[in-house]
């Protein structure tokens, strides 16, 4: 899939990019528990500064980690159960030999109070996962950072009301921002989906474009463009 219209909106871009911040990454375990529905965010508020705020902490049975190579078959599964296009094997493969396809791919495990003998499974269950890849800018004023592009970014049901795929994101972001110099971030989201649109609305980020036969094997086929420029927001949560 190509993302010219994306690539071509962050070379037009003229906005300032982000201030040199440093953060530290918190750890993928020992979050205190923070359960916020969604309505409680005020619709006055600005939904990177409230979204942050109320999700950019785990539950404790979550661990976030970087993908290993006995984790791509039920990254394959999940991928499987919850997207309508299949990726081909090089997406998966890559994600274990690319350096920094690995470094920009989170997955998400929920650890019960079972501990299984299979090393496969110690980690927990596989609930979620995010890659993103770096698209390169023009060099121009104003858009001197890569934009960090959401590949794929899946979780399932029972676990989307604990801010689980926010945290991922804003895991990624810093690292983005910290080891690549991102100043953007963007996504295509299929037409049909209301929910994922919603999703990127409240956290901030604006169509900025439209591709109707991006998805060629879906009805509708198009998908809209949504990106937003970082700020110090994304990087403190405040």
């Amino acid at each position: 899939m190509t993302q010219t219209l994306l690539e071509q909106w962050v070379q037009r871009s003229s906005k300032k990019p982000i201030e040199a911040v440093s953060v530290t990454e918190s750890a993928a375990t020992g979050y205190i528990v923070t359960t916020v529905d969604k309505s409680d965010v005020p619709a006055t508020s600005s939904p990177i500064q409230e979204v942050n705020k109320l999700y950019d902490q785990l539950p404790p049975n979550v661990i976030l980690s970087t993908p290993e190579k006995e984790d791509i078959p039920r990254l394959k599964r999940l991928n499987s159960l919850l997207l309508p296009i299949p990726y081909p094997e090089s997406f998966y493969k890559e994600i274990v030999s690319d350096l920094q396809a690995q470094s920009l791919t989170l997955l998400a495990f929920w650890k019960g109070s079972t501990v299984s003998e299979d090393s496969t499974l110690s980690k927990g269950q596989l609930i979620g996962a995010v890659r993103c890849r770096l698209l390169p800018s023009n060099g121009s004023p104003g858009s001197n950072g890569p934009m960090l592009y959401l590949s794929t970014l899946v979780l399932l049901s029972p676990y989307r009301s604990l801010g689980i795929a926010s945290h991922m994101l804003n895991v990624l972001i810093r690292r983005g921002v910290q080891e690549y110099g991102v100043t953007s971030i963007g996504a295509h989201v299929w037409d049909a989906n209301t929910a994922a649109l919603e999703w990127y609305h409240k956290r901030g980020f604006k169509e900025v474009g439209h591709e109707p036969e991006y998805y060629r094997k879906l009805n509708p086929q198009g998908a809209k463009i949504m990106s937003r420029q970082l700020s110090v927001l994304d990087l403190t949560g405040g």
